[in-house]
């Protein structure tokens, strides 16, 4: 069976908190709602590959 559907992530609210303010801050300039999760998914969409190769950098220096 195929799972359709989301899933949870666990953020400390810190980390949500400054999500939250810059989403606040584009739906200001843009003139719209715009969400924390609108946020996070332009994070992953579009960032995932360069957080991804980040970690790994990192870990190659550190070993």
């Amino acid at each position: 069976m195929s799972r359709i559907g989301t899933t949870t992530y666990n953020i400390k609210i810190e980390k949500k908190m400054k999500i939250e303010r810059l989403a606040m801050e584009a739906s200001l300039k843009i003139g719209r709602t715009v969400k924390w999760t609108d946020i996070m998914e332009i994070l992953v969409t579009e960032f995932g590959k360069d957080a991804q190769e980040m970690l790994i950098n990192r870990e190659m220096r550190n070993k």
